[in-house]
């Protein structure tokens, strides 16, 4: 452990420069890519804590019509919303306050940081499993260089902090293992908790250690008393906090998904499956990735195979040695929860590739680890030979995560989102004396946060008008109503009568803010759509 801890500089100065010549372009940008829905509502809630006098028992966001249970069409009294425990916005509120600026890059530095600390915590657990700096620094290239994992490591959402708090929580238990200080067993515990609450998948990974745990006191290997306090408090905190995330549910409703969502049958299953699989698979590892470690795990199963038959030989049949709980358990484990939350949740993986980030990716990075416990290297060219090939592979990997970074933020998604459309709007309004307690009605802003973030003003999102859904928001309590020009436009004969009904006082080409009437007629439509002079 000691030489683990000397050889750290190197491995955090490693990491730290490969994050920044990853990261450096992007970190003042504003999320408008895969996925911006999600960071934006992150977002929201780092600003409605700003706004709400930094209550951390509250969280809000922009908007009072809530996704559920209304799906939009239910406007709430307040902007509040239920959410997984937002200690991470919270803090990045008070960054915000400190810096005196909510540009994103106080949001983006703040996870980046919390990716390089869990990083270097992966190059922890691998030294901790492998013994050995080399294998440990490939275990770290291979989480470092996934693509999911590069594009959200200084993103808006919380599961880069809660995947972070999961790696620090596995470490510590993983001394515990090998140690047997109880105090390693309560941390890990108390950090696993953290993780969970952030984020409810992580769940799986505090279930999996203390199912670990368990058949270790099964066996004699670990005693059960001196654990219980650690597992009850665990377990008090979820459950209070998981009754208050519901109080606030049922209170003032919420933008976040809170039921399951399996597949309808076996069918739907098996496309879910596929568009899932053609979806995201070179988005989860690289295919080189993928190629070295199936490689890897070829050679090192085949390793064990021979070491295990040789050692059958070498013992007396009269032995019968009690060996510690292989491991491997564990990681095994997390994967069959994993599995199970992948089936229950089946319906958003296709539009979720961040589930990774909170599933799958740290029992995955373990194994790797476990994997090249079982190489050796007794000769020292063999040894060089290995570094060599590792640091290829390794700079391989960084330039093909940095050209899917570049691709993920060029795709179609791009189209769907508002910004550019939004840029300045809080200026605009603000030179119309429009006040910062205003509400808004948005119309055709996408996605439901993100205008409003952009506006510096609360109100109702009305992102499509199904049958009747512009109608009824028309009804709703709001002082302006702010369209997006280019999608209204485009539902123009749809909605034609709509424009007797308001009076623009001002926007530009990109969005016009109006005032409901009902004695403004404009002669042309074309005259809507032309900034105010």
């Amino acid at each position: 452990m000691k030489r683990s801890r000397i050889l750290l500089p190197i491995p955090l100065l490693v990491i730290g420069l490969a994050m920044f010549f990853l990261q450096h372009n992007y970190m003042d940008e504003y999320p408008t890519h895969i996925h911006a829905w999600a960071e934006q509502d992150h977002y929201a809630l780092a600003l409605g804590f700003i706004n709400n006098g930094f209550d951390l028992f509250h969280p809000e966001t922009m908007i009072y019509n809530k996704q559920f249970p209304g799906w939009w069409q239910e406007p709430s009294a307040t902007t509040i919303t239920s959410a997984d425990f937002p200690i991470h916005e919270y803090i990045v509120a008070l960054l915000m306050k400190l810096f005196g600026t909510t540009s994103p890059w106080v949001f983006r530095l703040w996870t980046l940081l919390w990716a390089v600390i869990g990083l270097l915590f992966v190059y922890r657990i691998a030294f901790l499993v492998t013994k050995k700096f080399t294998k440990s620094l490939f275990v770290t290239f291979v989480a470092l260089c996934s693509p999911v994992f590069v594009y959200y490591s200084n993103g808006f959402l919380p599961s880069i902090p809660a995947l972070s708090m999961g790696i620090i929580g596995l470490w510590f238990y993983l001394r515990y293992y090998e140690d047997q200080k109880r105090r390693h067993f309560h941390l890990g515990i108390a950090f696993l908790t953290i993780a969970m609450l952030m984020r409810t998948t992580f769940a799986i990974e505090l279930i999996a250690v203390l199912c670990f745990e368990l058949l270790r006191v099964i066996r004699k290997e670990s005693t059960l008393p001196d654990k219980i306090p650690s597992i009850l408090i665990s377990a008090a905190l979820f459950l209070a906090y998981f009754l208050w995330n519901r109080h606030l549910r049922n209170l003032h409703g919420t933008i976040f998904l809170n039921q399951l969502v399996p597949p309808d049958d076996w069918q739907d299953f098996k496309e879910l499956v596929a568009d899932t699989y053609h979806k995201w698979t070179f988005h989860y590892f690289q295919r080189l990735q993928y190629l070295a470690l199936a490689a890897l795990a070829i050679a090192a199963v085949v390793i064990a195979f021979i070491r295990k038959r040789a050692f059958k030989h070498s013992q007396p049949s009269s032995s019968n040695s009690h060996a510690p709980l292989s491991l491997w358990w564990l990681p095994l484990i997390e994967v069959f929860g994993c599995l199970l939350f992948s089936v229950a949740m089946m319906q958003q993986m296709p539009f979720h590739d961040y589930y990774l980030l909170d599933t799958f990716f740290l029992p995955f990075v373990f194994a790797v680890a476990l994997l090249l416990r079982q190489f050796h290297f007794r000769l020292l060219s063999t040894k060089a030979f290995a570094a060599l090939t590792a640091a290829v592979l390794c700079v391989f990997w960084v330039r093909g995560a940095m050209n899917m970074q570049e691709k993920r933020r060029t795709m179609e998604y791009d189209g769907f989102y508002s910004y550019e459309r939004f840029q300045d709007a809080d200026k605009i309004l603000d030179s119309l004396g429009i006040s910062r307690d205003a509400k808004i009605l948005c119309l055709y802003g996408y996605a439901q946060n993100g205008p409003f973030i952009q506006m510096g003003r609360k109100g109702y999102t009305m992102m499509w008008d199904e049958e009747g859904w512009l109608e009824n928001a028309l009804g709703w309590d709001y002082d302006y109503i702010v369209i997006e020009n280019g999608k209204f436009s485009v539902h123009l004969d749809k909605n034609r009568e709509l424009l007797s009904r308001l009076k623009k006082i001002g926007g530009n080409k990109q969005f016009s803010v109006c005032t409901p009437t009902n004695n403004w007629t404009y002669l042309e439509d074309w005259q809507f759509f032309c900034p105010v002079e």
